[in-house]
């Protein structure tokens, strides 16, 4: 373009008649290699140099005195003493332009800043350059966006600001970039700039040096004045503007792993978080408080290892089953919660730690605060109610703590967790349970019998509308209460939570045949189980049975339905009446040796497949009624018995033998053990442990089990959901500021919010950030993250204490702010806008 430029300029001046000859000394040979390519029309082109002066002079004033020329130059004009033309130069018309010239006139960039763009000619000697600096886009010229242009195209950015050009430094091949500036001449510029936006001076400037004060900075903004005395040179003037740089890097998804090392890189050389640990044991041998300590780093995830820290406590704490300990007045559960949520950078890095810590809190005080009773009823109500969810968090904290890569610093709390739940909890809940648990005292219980469960819930939908019994095998009480919690979000749902008290002996084949429409069911003494006369272990058996009461109902396995397309689901289940669905995940794992230890995989994997399922079958086939039930539960414990803690039975009265019942003509009278008949038996009796212990059986597996009479066995879930298939209306929940002033006077300032409803199926969570920007609309802070996803009824859990960051600037008196509530999802779309005055009267370099 600047070519086409001068070639206009050239041709403009030689179409006047009085221009014969133009003179161009271009200086610095800038154009030297571009000049054949102008297209002067007649205008001829005769180029000097340092050996045909003379000829020149005889060319232009006798040989051809008629022609138009450009006479060019690729060099200063001599003095005219030096120059044989000089007479001609006076009569004819002089030209001078460079690249500067050209391209500061093409953008409209003001002549005054000639001499500044004239400092970096072999910047504008690259035609790249050039195009790469126009593209920026930059709308004002001054001094700073010029030099932020230049530094902004030799580094490879793509936009005029200085912050993503010190991302791209500090975070990308900072040795290329830099050798550029120097090539450049532009690099005291750049460090210039530096401490301009971030406070940044040294004797020996580097990117390894820069990145570190920032690094260190960021993390002294949040360590409560706990900053070895070593690491404060780094400490950089502008602290606000450096934490709002690293917060926008490290909530950058796309710039995760590249913080982490670097992060993990000044560690390694400065020794950060090992030096303040020494501080923090230095402290506590003051003061015996260690969390005292802790609360000073409890806000900082500037490096991984304070998360090291925090977790090596809570596990001291565990171990030592102390769970009154706070850091900041939070429990070990909250701190749990509080150090994976989304506004701590490694959070999604620990999170199986989190996880584990958490549920072996919750599971470990729950059992020291336990209290059981042998009130049948009571112990059934309870376990509903509460008592269930010891389950769950053994469960939940196994998932995490299998997940963690190197859960070796566990291995104490795992004993605990593991010693508390099956020697405390179990061992005291059994018996209990076990204590008054006869035939008669199951009718007392108030819940209904696994073998009504047709003639109960399905009955009345014979021949009727269409209803949908998914059965997973050992899918506990506890696993559908957390199918439950998730079917209850869910708008197109409506789900009902029952119980019902399963057979003995609490196996499969029982439990399927009591769970199929029968009159009679009957069980012999090699487990062999029938109903109404006929066999029911299979599949084509059970659907059998369920035709012979009516042809429309079916039995399919949930492979067969999960796998099909949308018309091979019409077609298995169109025009069907009651539909029974055999699932099978968790027992499958459990039940082999090789494989029990994944039981609880095999849970989540089971709730996720459930759910997933009901979703597919509502939006393909009119489905507006489910039931999900099990044939029975299960115990699993991690630690195998010891030989010695394994029961001892009478071998030679046995009939059949199961780690957890045997079947016997006559009832066992050992200790430990207990003997029941049931109608279906035949007058044979099933013998069980009191406890949640096991028989003397050869075999694998004994981690899980099932068939005996433990809560966790027999306490079989049934969800009813009714289906909405047409489109319900839902909404997110809110999120609203609820601090009163609208003020800002300090550059680092809380704000609260509160979660105006609770999550409901037909109010969903949502993810939020909330910032500052100027009237302009940009961000003077970086983004805060709320996610609004609690289902608590009680306002006062609904609320956030958010800290925010504004960058040091100036602030005018009179000028409009906004704090800024957008979807996480979606920036574009703004959820609530406060308007804001900044007050602040002075900000010195350190931001205050």
């Amino acid at each position: 373009m600047d070519l086409q430029n001068i070639q206009d300029q050239l041709n403009t001046e030689f179409a006047k008649d009085s221009t014969k000859y133009i003179f161009w000394f271009d200086d610095k040979a800038e154009y030297e290699d571009e000049v054949n390519e102008l297209q002067l029309g007649d205008v001829k082109l005769h180029i000097l140099d340092d050996t045909n002066w003379l000829y020149s002079k005889y060319l232009l004033n006798e040989e051809d005195t008629e022609s138009k020329y450009l006479i060019y130059a690729p060099f200063p004009r001599p003095s005219d003493a030096e120059n044989p033309l000089a007479d001609m130069y006076y009569y004819s018309i002089p030209y001078y332009t460079d690249r500067v010239s050209q391209t500061s006139q093409e953008m409209g960039i003001d002549n005054r800043f000639k001499e500044q763009l004239s400092q970096y000619t072999r910047f504008w000697k690259n035609k790249n350059n050039i195009e790469k600096f126009k593209n920026l886009g930059i709308d004002h010229f001054n001094q700073q966006t010029i030099d932020i242009g230049l530094i902004a195209v030799l580094v490879d950015v793509k936009t005029p600001n200085f912050e993503e050009i010190t991302k791209q430094l500090i975070l990308g091949d900072s040795a290329k970039y830099m050798k550029a500036l120097v090539d450049n001449g532009i690099t005291d510029k750049f460090w210039e700039l530096c401490n301009l936006f971030f406070g940044y001076q040294s004797d020996k400037p580097s990117i390894d040096d820069l990145a570190t004060s920032m690094i260190v900075t960021y993390a002294s903004s949040s360590l409560k004045g706990t900053v070895p005395a070593v690491f404060k040179p780094y400490i950089l003037k502008k602290q606000n503007d450096v934490v709002v740089f690293i917060r926008n890097i490290m909530d950058n998804r796309n710039l995760k792993e590249s913080y982490d090392a670097l992060a993990e890189k000044v560690n390694k050389t400065l020794r950060f978080v090992a030096k303040v640990q020494e501080d923090l044991k230095k402290d506590n041998e003051k003061s015996k408080d260690r969390s005292l300590q802790l609360e000073d780093i409890f806000a900082c995830d500037a490096f991984a290892g304070f998360d090291d820290i925090i977790i090596e406590w809570a596990l001291s704490q565990l171990d030592d089953e102390i769970f009154d300990s706070r850091i900041d007045g939070l429990t070990i559960a909250q701190i749990a919660d509080q150090r994976s949520s989304m506004a701590y950078h490694y959070c999604d890095t620990y999170k199986y730690e989190y996880r584990a810590i958490k549920f072996a809190y919750m599971m470990m005080k729950s059992v020291a605060h336990m209290e059981f009773t042998s009130d049948i009823k009571v112990l059934v109500e309870n376990y509903q109610k509460e008592t269930y969810l010891i389950d769950s968090y053994y469960r939940w904290f196994y998932h995490a703590y299998d997940k963690i890569e190197d859960n070796s610093r566990f291995s104490n709390v795992r004993e605990r967790v593991e010693n508390i739940y099956a020697n405390t909890y179990l061992q005291a809940i059994t018996p209990k349970w076990n204590e008054n648990f006869t035939i008669d005292s199951m009718e007392q219980t108030g819940l209904l019998r696994q073998k009504d469960f047709y003639k109960h819930y399905l009955k009345s939908y014979d021949g009727k509308q269409r209803v949908i019994v998914i059965i997973s095998d050992a899918f506990r009480y506890e696993c559908a209460r957390e199918l439950f919690g998730r079917l209850e979000l869910d708008e197109k749902c409506t789900p009902k939570m029952e119980c019902m008290l399963s057979c003995l002996p609490s196996v499969t084949s029982v439990g399927m045949a009591s769970l199929l429409p029968h009159n009679e069911m009957n069980v012999t003494a090699d487990m062999t189980v029938t109903v109404d006369g006929q066999a029911c272990a299979s599949m084509e058996q059970r659907d059998k049975i369920l035709k012979s009461y009516n042809d429309d109902n079916v039995a399919l396995s949930f492979d067969e339905v999960a796998n099909a397309n949308q018309a091979k689901i019409r077609e298995l289940i169109q025009g069907k009446n009651i539909v029974y669905i055999y699932h099978n995940q968790v027992d499958a794992r459990g039940d082999k040796a090789a494989s029990e230890n994944e039981v609880f995989n095999a849970c989540a994997e089971a709730i996720d497949e459930i759910h997933r399922l009901i979703k597919r079958l509502t939006g393909y086939v009119s489905a507006p009624k489910f039931f999900i039930t099990a044939d029975h539960g299960f115990l699993y414990k991690r630690d195998k018995l010891q030989e010695f803690d394994k029961i001892s039975y009478p071998k030679d009265k046995c009939l059949y033998t199961n780690k957890r019942f045997i079947i016997t003509p006559e009832p066992v009278n050992e200790q430990g053990v207990m003997a029941r008949t049931m109608a279906y038996m035949q007058k044979l009796y099933v013998d069980t442990p009191v406890g949640a212990d096991i028989f003397k059986f050869a075999g694998g597996g004994q981690n899980y089990v099932h068939g005996g009479t433990a809560l966790q066995e027999m306490m079989v879930p049934v969800i009813e959901l009714t289906t909405n298939t047409r489109g319900v209306a839902y909404d997110f929940v809110n999120v609203v500021l609820t601090s009163v002033s609208r003020k800002v006077t300090n550059l680092i300032t809380y704000f609260d919010f509160i979660q105006s409803e609770k999550v409901t199926d037909t109010m969903k969570a949502r993810s939020i950030v909330a910032y500052f920007t100027d009237e302009a609309g940009e961000k003077i802070s970086f983004d805060v993250p709320i996610v609004a996803n609690s289902r608590d009824d009680a306002p006062e859990k609904r609320t956030f204490h958010e800290k925010f960051t504004l960058k040091s600037r100036e602030y005018k008196y009179g000028d409009k702010y906004y704090l800024v509530l957008a979807d996480a999802n979606d920036e574009k779309n703004i959820l609530q806008q406060y308007e804001f005055m900044i007050d602040i009267a002075f900000v010195d370099d350190f931001g205050f």
